[in-house]
């Protein structure tokens, strides 16, 4: 029996498509890059909110010495919150045994998205085999929700799919291309060969590298420098235990 594979290239998302489906959400710029380098680093989870109140709400909870607060507006670190959206910001010695509450201006609402989902994992270029390896080695349809950057189409997130979806092509025997996931792969099979200036040449990036930012551009589009697959687990993002690193 084959399965299904289909990318959503931008909000706005079907909820009847990712019904009863594996889903994947991509934001290359910089949420799920960001959200894989916090675990990879020792983070103890990462709980996408959908505001700045709500992650107030869930850290006092939780009960600050053990939480950090961390999450964008407009590529910079809300004000009072410990992180911003950085890769580069989240080391293991700042994150380790933390639990990280994150809201950010795409990723986390794409997140927020995904309900009645079989299961939901968070993928960028970084950890895009990682990934694949363990989407493949779950039964049923797949789908992959692109990001998208201000409720639009982003370059960068379509060409972090269509790296997902060539890459489950070699691990899955049968699979069913929809269109989404034909275009992307096809999108990113084009750019494969010069794919950092692909990503930098995006809006997002552009925008980003004015504000600062370059060096997360261009951490961003490194492919498979990460062995870890966030997995959504009663709203936590942790460790998929097949990708656990070590």
């Amino acid at each position: 029996m084959s399965r299904c594979v289909e990318v959503l290239l931008g909000p706005p998302w079907s909820a009847d498509v990712m019904r009863g489906a594996h889903v994947a959400v991509v934001d290359v710029l910089r949420a799920s890059t960001t959200i894989a380098t916090a675990l990879a680093n020792g983070a103890a989870g990462v709980i996408p909110v959908a505001d700045p109140a709500d992650a107030i709400a869930v850290g006092h909870r939780l009960g600050r010495e053990r939480v950090l607060f961390c999450g964008e507006r407009d590529a910079q670190r809300i004000e009072g919150f410990d992180l911003d959206n950085s890769p580069a910001s989240f080391g293991p010695s700042v994150v380790a045994g933390k639990t990280l509450v994150m809201t950010t201006s795409n990723g986390t609402r794409a997140l927020h998205a995904v309900a009645g989902a079989a299961s939901v994992c968070t993928v960028a270029l970084v950890n895009r085999t990682a990934a694949a390896d363990v989407l493949a080695h779950a039964d049923g349809d797949i789908v992959i929700v692109c990001a998208g950057e201000a409720n639009a189409f982003a370059l960068e997130d379509a060409i972090g799919a269509g790296a997902l979806v060539d890459a489950l092509l070699t691990l899955v025997n049968r699979v069913e291309l929809r269109d989404g996931a034909r275009a992307a792969a096809l999108l990113y099979r084009s750019v494969a060969g010069r794919l950092a200036d692909a990503i930098a040449s995006a809006d997002h990036a552009q925008s980003l590298a004015q504000k600062g930012f370059a060096p997360d551009v261009t951490r961003c589009a490194a492919l498979d420098t990460l062995d870890v697959v966030p997995m959504l687990r009663d709203g936590v993002l942790v460790l998929s235990p097949a990708a656990s690193p070590g």
